[in-house]
């Protein structure tokens, strides 16, 4: 490990400058960074609002929810092939190539005659826009220091917020006009830039790089972890209980195979003791997994909670949501100065206020207290934000030295491992609670509620390991200093 990467949670950094991230010639990578984000952002956002006029111009509406299901489902996988990917092409063909792959994808989309050619085209810009986020956070692990990657870490989030306001924007604009492939050609240019600069800026090896031989692919590993992860999302759409505890446990035992054949591999796409809670790195990526899975519950279950119980208007539904990551935005731009004792009380403080939140939206949910609810959960996503820049921070700077690579690249990968089963136990319980098609509140009140209350069990757990994690993760930086 490089001696800047070492944490000393007594020592307090000097604060990096937000314009440091744009001078000495870092100004091409975060300005990468930040349009890799975006893209992948966009495209998460925009398809859900131009599919209705999908469907009504080329059909599959027993399809409907495939093309956002495809793209959760190669996002993940894309993600973790980074470092196999960057091991056989080197970081500037590897990284330019999944922008290239990224316009492949979005220009049959737009060309799409039929359904099953769009969702096609879905899975492959899932597996690149994973590559280009994953490989993003490769990115800002080999060349910035640990101070400027929690500014571009923070302005990564502010991205996203952005996008978030942009997607449903472009999409309508497109829906409105019936030209629904123009949110997907409007792409295209950009994109293009993004896989000319990363190609022509980018240089072959980062700094935090060691010496290694090409290895062979690790395909066989990665079409188990397709057929997990597959069986979690499809959990998440199916309606028959059984059938969904089934795809659940069963998604837990391929991973679990797929995560046990890659800790003995040469060419891991994950990094060595990736899901173990006696390394920093393992136990930071579960706190990913946990809050990922929580964080996805709450906005996925809230409109509804909204409309059927609290009757309000669809558009204040959005405006709720917009606080979620609003909350997230504010928390991760006000600490992402921080560094030593403040960075650990960041840590610390982050999962409680969650938990905090959580607990009064379960007690609440079903009372007229929309004013307390929507504070709730603007502290929900804030509790997010304070914590996140400084967990993905420390576990970089916490990599094992020559898997900082695959360690970054695998936070995205995990973390929306985390949301895919999120969703998937929000929708069997739900069920569970004979929620169904149902939608009056006395349906929809109990069954959000079992589903946020059952929530508080990953989060309590998230809370423990953050402590368990702050106090090993200082014991190792001790230990190399």
């Amino acid at each position: 490990m490089n001696d800047h990467s070492k944490i000393d949670p007594e020592v307090e950094n000097p604060k990096a400058a937000w314009g440091d991230l744009f001078r000495d010639g870092r100004g091409i990578y975060s300005a990468l960074i930040i349009m890799g984000v975006c893209l992948h952002a966009l495209q998460i956002l925009v398809i859900a609002i131009v599919m209705p006029t999908v469907v009504a111009d080329i059909g599959g509406a027993d399809y409907y929810t495939w093309a956002a299901l495809l793209y959760t489902i190669g996002s993940i996988i894309g993600a973790a092939c980074v470092g196999p990917l960057w091991a056989f092409l080197g970081v500037r063909r590897g990284y330019g190539a999944s922008g290239f792959a990224f316009m492949i994808g979005t220009i049959g989309c737009a060309l799409a005659p039929d359904m099953l050619s769009l969702n096609i085209s879905r899975g492959v810009q899932g597996i690149s826009s994973g590559l280009v986020v994953g490989g993003g956070m490769a990115l800002v692990s080999g060349l910035f220091e640990e101070g400027l990657r929690k500014r571009l870490l923070a302005a990564y989030q502010g991205v996203w917020m952005i996008a978030q306001l942009m997607g449903p924007f472009i999409g309508g604009m497109f829906a409105q006009y019936g030209w629904w492939r123009g949110s997907f050609w409007s792409m295209v240019p950009i994109i293009l830039v993004f896989s000319v600069i990363a190609v022509k800026f980018l240089p072959n090896k980062l700094t935090n790089d060691t010496p290694e031989k090409k290895k062979q692919f690790p395909l066989f590993r990665l079409l188990i972890l397709s057929s997990g992860v597959f069986c979690v999302a499809l959990a998440g759409i199916v309606d028959t209980d059984l059938v969904q505890i089934l795809l659940i446990a069963g998604a837990i035992f391929i991973i679990w195979i797929a995560f046990r054949l890659d800790a003995v591999a040469e060419n891991r796409i994950y990094p060595s003791q990736a899901l173990s809670i006696f390394s920093p790195v393992g136990t930071a990526l579960w706190i990913m997994l946990l809050v990922g899975s929580v964080h996805t519950t709450v906005p996925l279950l809230l409109p509804l909670l909204l409309q059927v119980v609290h009757g309000v208007d669809p558009i204040y539904v959005g405006l709720v949501s917009l606080v979620i990551s609003g909350g997230w935005t504010l928390g991760t731009f006000a600490v992402s100065g921080w560094s030593g004792r403040k960075e650990v009380i960041a840590l610390w403080l982050g999962p409680l206020i969650m938990l905090s939140s959580l607990s009064i939206i379960v007690t609440i949910a079903q009372l007229p207290m929309l004013a307390t609810l929507t504070i709730a959960a603007f502290f929900m996503g804030f509790g997010v934000g304070i914590h996140n820049v400084h967990l993905l921070a420390r576990t970089m700077a916490s990599a094992v030295k020559g898997e900082e690579r695959i360690t970054a690249s695998a936070m995205p990968s995990i973390r929306s491992l985390g949301t895919a089963f999120g969703a998937a136990t929000a929708g069997l319980l739900t069920n569970l609670a004979g929620l169904g098609t149902g939608t009056r509140p006395e349906e929809v009140g109990p069954a959000v509620t079992l589903s946020y209350s059952f929530s508080l069990i990953p989060l309590t757990a998230a809370v423990l390991m953050m402590f368990w994690f702050l106090r090993i993760s200082a014991g190792k930086s001790k230990s190399q200093s």
